[in-house]
């Protein structure tokens, strides 16, 4: 999965092994077939992953960052500009292999709170 992004996040660029995860779009508890599925995966830092599980950002239609009112309240933070502010609205990183289902992001973007 991380491969398919040439191990960075697909987000920040971030190149760090230990600081990377595949994250899972679809929940993991709940969607136990997609667990292994490949198009349910994104490579996140480990900020970025906690967040997209929390649903505080989303993936839009384009490939292009959405983030929350609770992250937006907090672009005064420096490490709030450098995590999210300044990727906001630019498309992240697409695989070079396994791109990510449209039906999986749609599913987290329903989950998402503006």
């Amino acid at each position: 999965m991380l491969t398919s992004y040439d191990s960075r996040c697909c987000i920040t660029g971030n190149p760090i092994p230990e600081l990377l995860v595949a994250s899972h779009i679809l929940p993991w508890k709940e969607f136990p077939r997609e667990r292994l599925n490949p198009a349910n995966g994104l490579s996140l830092a480990r900020t970025q992953d906690a967040a997209f599980d929390r649903h505080l950002f989303t993936i839009d239609e384009g490939f292009r960052l959405v983030v929350s009112r609770s992250i937006r309240d907090h672009f005064d933070s420096e490490t709030v500009t450098d995590n999210f502010q300044k990727f906001e609205g630019r498309r992240i990183t697409l695989p070079n292999r396994f791109r990510s289902k449209a039906e999986f992001l749609e599913h987290h973007r329903n989950r998402f709170v503006a």
